[in-house]
Protein backbone atom coordinates (compact mmCIF):
# COMPACT_ATOMS: atom_id res chain seq x y z
CA UNK A 1 0.00 0.00 0.00
CA UNK A 2 1.38 3.16 -0.70
CA UNK A 3 -0.04 6.30 1.06
CA UNK A 4 0.97 9.97 -0.30
CA UNK A 5 -0.38 13.69 1.36
CA UNK A 6 -0.37 16.78 -0.45
CA UNK A 7 0.79 19.80 1.32
CA UNK A 8 1.99 23.99 0.32
CA UNK A 9 4.73 23.65 2.64
CA UNK A 10 6.14 22.03 5.71
CA UNK A 11 5.95 24.68 8.02
CA UNK A 12 5.44 24.62 12.25
CA UNK A 13 1.10 24.72 11.94
CA UNK A 14 -1.48 21.87 14.08
CA UNK A 15 -2.82 21.23 10.13
CA UNK A 16 1.08 19.73 8.89
CA UNK A 17 1.53 18.26 12.23
CA UNK A 18 -1.77 16.17 11.64
CA UNK A 19 0.34 14.38 8.04
CA UNK A 20 3.68 14.29 9.64
CA UNK A 21 2.78 12.10 12.50
CA UNK A 22 0.35 9.54 10.56
CA UNK A 23 3.11 9.34 8.35
CA UNK A 24 5.32 7.98 10.69
CA UNK A 25 2.82 6.03 12.29
CA UNK A 26 2.26 4.42 8.64
CA UNK A 27 6.05 3.84 8.40
CA UNK A 28 6.22 2.19 11.65
CA UNK A 29 3.90 -0.12 10.19
CA UNK A 30 5.54 -1.10 7.06
CA UNK A 31 3.05 0.97 4.84
CA UNK A 32 4.83 3.41 2.39
CA UNK A 33 4.12 6.71 2.87
CA UNK A 34 5.05 10.22 0.89
CA UNK A 35 4.58 14.05 1.95
CA UNK A 36 4.46 15.49 -1.64
CA UNK A 37 5.46 19.13 -0.57
CA UNK A 38 5.49 22.36 -3.16
CA UNK A 39 8.40 24.46 -0.75
CA UNK A 40 10.94 22.92 0.36
CA UNK A 41 11.45 19.24 0.79
CA UNK A 42 13.30 19.46 4.57
CA UNK A 43 11.13 19.67 8.07
CA UNK A 44 13.92 21.45 10.28
CA UNK A 45 11.17 21.54 13.34
CA UNK A 46 9.93 17.56 13.23
CA UNK A 47 11.55 14.26 12.74
CA UNK A 48 10.06 12.53 9.36
CA UNK A 49 11.08 8.87 9.11
CA UNK A 50 9.25 9.05 5.53
CA UNK A 51 10.09 10.23 2.11
CA UNK A 52 9.06 14.02 1.11
CA UNK A 53 8.88 14.61 -2.44
CA UNK A 54 8.36 17.45 -4.71
CA UNK A 55 4.62 18.46 -6.41
CA UNK A 56 5.84 16.84 -9.43
CA UNK A 57 4.48 12.78 -10.21
CA UNK A 58 2.23 12.93 -7.47
CA UNK A 59 1.30 9.26 -6.98
CA UNK A 60 -0.28 7.20 -4.70
CA UNK A 61 -2.58 4.81 -4.19
CA UNK A 62 -4.86 6.59 -1.51
CA UNK A 63 -4.17 10.93 -1.19
CA UNK A 64 -4.91 12.93 1.76
CA UNK A 65 -5.09 16.46 0.59
CA UNK A 66 -6.77 19.27 3.12
CA UNK A 67 -5.25 22.41 2.19
CA UNK A 68 -7.95 23.98 -0.20
CA UNK A 69 -5.61 26.46 -1.82
CA UNK A 70 -3.98 23.41 -3.27
CA UNK A 71 -6.73 21.74 -4.69
CA UNK A 72 -5.58 23.30 -7.82
CA UNK A 73 -3.51 20.34 -8.58
CA UNK A 74 -5.94 18.00 -7.88
CA UNK A 75 -6.22 17.02 -11.84
CA UNK A 76 -2.76 16.13 -11.83
CA UNK A 77 -2.59 13.67 -9.16
CA UNK A 78 -2.84 9.81 -9.89
CA UNK A 79 -4.40 7.99 -7.02
CA UNK A 80 -7.77 7.72 -5.03
CA UNK A 81 -8.33 11.39 -3.51
CA UNK A 82 -9.35 11.94 0.10
CA UNK A 83 -10.45 15.69 0.77
CA UNK A 84 -9.09 15.88 4.45
CA UNK A 85 -11.31 19.14 5.97
CA UNK A 86 -8.80 20.27 8.03
CA UNK A 87 -9.33 23.92 8.19
CA UNK A 88 -12.88 24.76 7.77
CA UNK A 89 -14.34 28.33 8.74
CA UNK A 90 -13.04 30.68 5.99
CA UNK A 91 -12.10 27.66 3.73
CA UNK A 92 -15.59 25.97 3.52
CA UNK A 93 -16.94 27.73 0.71
CA UNK A 94 -13.71 26.24 -0.74
CA UNK A 95 -14.04 22.41 0.25
CA UNK A 96 -17.81 22.95 -0.91
CA UNK A 97 -16.97 23.11 -4.48
CA UNK A 98 -14.67 19.81 -4.40
CA UNK A 99 -17.43 18.33 -2.10
CA UNK A 100 -19.25 15.45 -4.00
CA UNK A 101 -16.09 14.88 -6.08
CA UNK A 102 -14.10 13.13 -3.64
CA UNK A 103 -14.93 11.35 -0.17
CA UNK A 104 -14.72 13.63 2.71
CA UNK A 105 -12.46 13.26 6.30
CA UNK A 106 -13.65 15.85 8.57
CA UNK A 107 -11.52 16.05 11.88
CA UNK A 108 -14.25 18.04 13.45
CA UNK A 109 -18.18 16.83 13.88
CA UNK A 110 -19.35 20.55 13.67
CA UNK A 111 -17.91 19.96 10.01
CA UNK A 112 -20.56 17.12 9.37
CA UNK A 113 -23.21 19.97 9.04
CA UNK A 114 -21.83 20.97 5.61
CA UNK A 115 -20.52 17.63 4.74
CA UNK A 116 -22.89 15.26 6.14
CA UNK A 117 -21.62 12.34 4.51
CA UNK A 118 -18.10 12.92 5.52
CA UNK A 119 -15.97 10.38 7.65
CA UNK A 120 -14.96 11.28 11.09
CA UNK A 121 -11.21 10.68 12.37
CA UNK A 122 -11.12 13.89 14.83
CA UNK A 123 -8.28 15.49 16.66
CA UNK A 124 -4.87 13.36 17.15
CA UNK A 125 -2.49 13.62 19.34
CA UNK A 126 1.28 11.99 19.98
CA UNK A 127 0.98 10.11 23.20
CA UNK A 128 3.95 9.32 23.93
CA UNK A 129 6.04 12.11 23.48
CA UNK A 130 3.39 14.73 24.93
CA UNK A 131 3.23 13.37 28.31
CA UNK A 132 2.13 13.82 31.55
CA UNK A 133 4.85 16.18 34.52
CA UNK A 134 4.58 15.18 38.04
CA UNK A 135 1.81 16.47 39.26
CA UNK A 136 0.53 16.95 43.06
CA UNK A 137 -3.03 15.55 43.37
CA UNK A 138 -5.02 16.43 46.44
CA UNK A 139 -8.06 14.77 47.90
CA UNK A 140 -10.32 14.79 51.21
CA UNK A 141 -8.67 11.71 53.30
CA UNK A 142 -11.94 10.78 54.72
CA UNK A 143 -12.76 7.33 56.48
CA UNK A 144 -16.66 7.50 55.51
CA UNK A 145 -17.30 5.65 52.64
CA UNK A 146 -19.34 8.19 50.39
CA UNK A 147 -15.99 10.14 50.38
CA UNK A 148 -14.60 7.16 48.18
CA UNK A 149 -10.64 7.69 49.65
CA UNK A 150 -9.78 4.21 49.41
CA UNK A 151 -10.81 4.52 45.50
CA UNK A 152 -8.84 7.40 45.17
CA UNK A 153 -5.84 6.11 46.67
CA UNK A 154 -6.28 2.25 44.51
CA UNK A 155 -6.39 4.23 41.23
CA UNK A 156 -3.38 6.77 42.23
CA UNK A 157 -1.31 5.38 44.55
CA UNK A 158 2.13 4.58 43.04
CA UNK A 159 1.65 6.95 39.92
CA UNK A 160 5.26 7.83 38.99
CA UNK A 161 4.04 11.02 38.08
CA UNK A 162 1.47 11.68 41.03
CA UNK A 163 2.48 12.94 44.28
CA UNK A 164 -0.81 11.73 45.60
CA UNK A 165 -1.87 13.81 48.91
CA UNK A 166 -4.59 13.51 51.44
CA UNK A 167 -5.78 16.37 53.16
CA UNK A 168 -7.24 15.42 56.51
CA UNK A 169 -7.27 16.94 60.22
CA UNK A 170 -6.31 20.05 58.89
CA UNK A 171 -7.33 23.70 60.04
CA UNK A 172 -8.42 26.45 57.96
CA UNK A 173 -5.01 28.33 57.25
CA UNK A 174 -3.66 24.85 56.23
CA UNK A 175 -6.27 24.02 54.00
CA UNK A 176 -6.00 27.25 52.30
CA UNK A 177 -1.84 26.89 51.95
CA UNK A 178 -2.49 22.96 51.02
CA UNK A 179 -5.19 24.29 48.07
CA UNK A 180 -2.37 26.63 47.35
CA UNK A 181 0.83 24.36 46.43
CA UNK A 182 -1.65 21.75 44.72
CA UNK A 183 -2.13 21.22 40.98
CA UNK A 184 -5.22 18.61 40.70
CA UNK A 185 -8.05 17.83 43.22
CA UNK A 186 -10.02 14.76 42.95
CA UNK A 187 -13.84 14.62 44.45
CA UNK A 188 -14.76 10.92 44.24
CA UNK A 189 -18.11 10.90 46.21
CA UNK A 190 -20.79 8.03 46.04
CA UNK A 191 -23.57 9.63 47.99
CA UNK A 192 -25.33 11.90 46.00
CA UNK A 193 -27.58 14.63 46.81
CA UNK A 194 -25.06 16.53 48.31
CA UNK A 195 -22.34 18.93 47.38
CA UNK A 196 -18.78 18.22 47.36
CA UNK A 197 -17.76 21.56 49.72
CA UNK A 198 -13.91 20.92 49.27
CA UNK A 199 -14.36 20.57 45.52
CA UNK A 200 -15.44 23.99 45.31
CA UNK A 201 -12.82 25.23 47.81
CA UNK A 202 -10.54 24.09 45.47
CA UNK A 203 -11.75 25.10 41.98
CA UNK A 204 -11.65 28.94 44.22
CA UNK A 205 -8.21 28.51 44.44
CA UNK A 206 -7.45 27.92 40.90
CA UNK A 207 -7.19 23.69 41.12
CA UNK A 208 -8.17 21.59 38.10
CA UNK A 209 -10.51 19.46 40.14
CA UNK A 210 -11.22 16.12 38.57
CA UNK A 211 -14.32 14.53 39.22
CA UNK A 212 -17.18 11.16 38.59
CA UNK A 213 -19.94 14.28 39.06
CA UNK A 214 -21.22 13.39 42.28
CA UNK A 215 -22.09 16.43 44.38
CA UNK A 216 -20.28 18.88 41.72
CA UNK A 217 -23.38 19.29 39.81
CA UNK A 218 -23.96 23.26 40.66
CA UNK A 219 -20.87 23.75 38.97
CA UNK A 220 -19.84 21.19 36.94
CA UNK A 221 -18.81 23.31 33.76
CA UNK A 222 -15.70 23.94 35.99
CA UNK A 223 -14.81 20.15 36.30
CA UNK A 224 -13.53 17.64 34.58
CA UNK A 225 -15.61 14.89 34.54
CA UNK A 226 -14.10 11.34 33.62
CA UNK A 227 -15.05 7.73 34.21
CA UNK A 228 -11.37 6.53 34.61
CA UNK A 229 -9.74 8.20 36.84
CA UNK A 230 -6.18 6.66 36.52
CA UNK A 231 -6.45 6.08 32.93
CA UNK A 232 -7.00 10.89 33.17
CA UNK A 233 -4.03 11.00 35.34
CA UNK A 234 -1.69 8.69 33.23
CA UNK A 235 -2.74 8.51 29.27
CA UNK A 236 -5.41 11.06 29.29
CA UNK A 237 -5.65 11.37 25.59
CA UNK A 238 -5.47 7.55 24.97
CA UNK A 239 -8.17 6.80 22.45
CA UNK A 240 -7.13 9.98 20.14
CA UNK A 241 -3.75 8.58 19.44
CA UNK A 242 -1.89 9.48 16.25
CA UNK A 243 -2.28 5.20 16.08
CA UNK A 244 -6.14 5.15 16.36
CA UNK A 245 -6.53 7.73 13.84
CA UNK A 246 -3.83 5.72 11.09
CA UNK A 247 -6.47 2.86 12.53
CA UNK A 248 -9.34 4.42 11.21
CA UNK A 249 -7.93 5.98 7.93
CA UNK A 250 -6.90 2.89 7.11
CA UNK A 251 -10.15 1.65 7.90
CA UNK A 252 -11.66 4.33 5.33
CA UNK A 253 -9.64 3.68 2.79
CA UNK A 254 -11.00 0.13 2.37
CA UNK A 255 -14.14 0.64 3.04
CA UNK A 256 -14.81 3.66 0.78
CA UNK A 257 -15.94 2.15 -2.86
CA UNK A 258 -16.20 5.80 -4.96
Amino acid sequence: MRIGAILPHLGMYGGVRRFLEIGNVFIRRGINYTIFSRKGQKCGWFKCDFKIKEWSNMEADYILIGDPPCFGVLPKVKGKVFIYVIAAGKYTAMYKKVYGRYPFIAINRTSLEFFPDAYLTEVGVNTKWFTPKRRKVLFYNDRRSCKNSDHIKKQLGGLKNVELVGLKNLNNEQMRRAYQNGDYFVAWETRGGGTCNTAAEAIASGLTVVTNGVNTEPYANRVIKVKDLRRFFTNPMEEFSWEHIADKLLVIFKKDKR
